[in-house]
């Protein structure tokens, strides 16, 4: 993996922007100003809203809460995980004081 940081061109609203990104980082880069590109879009077909800074807040709002929301399910997701991890602990604790104890 590269840790070369190169200037890579995005397109959002018809603005070019140069951002600075590691190499390996590119593609992540361009999918990420393509989905953002969608989502102002979509804002834009969907409402009256003129003001661009409007939409630009707003397009970042939404794309913060879904963010939010993900971290919070991945967080549930690894409690659950844990949770689990530990009753198959427990559960497997006896066989394995068993097989501690025959090998002795």
């Amino acid at each position: 993996m590269s840790h070369t940081m190169i200037d890579t061109a995005v397109e959002i609203l018809g603005k070019t922007y140069l951002v600075k990104c590691s190499v390996a980082e590119v593609d992540a880069l361009q999918r990420a100003a393509e989905y953002l590109e969608r989502k102002i879009r979509t804002l834009q077909e969907s409402n009256t809203v003129i003001n661009v800074d409007k939409i630009l807040i707003i397009t970042a709002l939404n794309v913060t809460h879904q963010l939010l929301e993900k971290e919070n399910h991945v967080q549930d997701v690894n409690q659950r995980l844990q949770a689990l991890q530990n009753k198959i602990e427990r559960a497997l604790m006896p066989g394995i004081q068993l097989e501690l104890q025959s090998a002795k």
